[in-house]
């Protein structure tokens, strides 16, 4: 399955939040036990500098410490009941602040921890809304 395009502004100097939920093309849920999620931002996708722009791997619990990161989530308020068949994408409003590009790429990708192998889920463009409020 070919990875999914979308395309997002976020507001510098605000706390960036999003859901995305894993589905099959029947729209059922898909279980994402067992996997790492991954996302970086790149100026261009011909960037292949090592030094990108940001970069965001799987937390084991959801936690709007630090400077962000990609937290896996269950479906269930209950862990064990439900699918972990959700990711958040948390951004601090500090680490929107510091980003200066206007636009730039991203994707994300899963990795099954047992057999390596790596599915893109989503790729894109994101814009900054500057901040005027300082």
């Amino acid at each position: 399955m070919a990875a999914g395009i979308y395309n997002f502004t976020i507001e510098q100097g605000t706390t960036f939040e999003r859901t995305f939920k894993y589905k099959d093309s029947n729209g059922n849920p898909l279980d994402l036990t067992g996997h790492d999620v991954r996302m970086q931002i790149r100026s261009d996708k011909a960037d292949n500098t090592t030094s990108f722009l940001h970069e965001f791997g799987s937390g084991s619990s959801f936690s709007t410490e630090g400077s962000g990161g990609l937290f896996l989530l269950s479906t269930s308020s209950v862990a064990s009941q439900g699918t972990l068949d959700q990711f958040t994408l948390f951004i601090s409003a500090s680490t929107t602040t510091s980003m200066s590009f206007e636009s730039a790429v991203y994707d994300i990708e899963i990795e099954n921890t047992g057999s390596n192998v790596v599915t893109r889920l989503l790729q894109g463009k994101i814009k900054i809304s500057k901040e005027v409020t300082r």
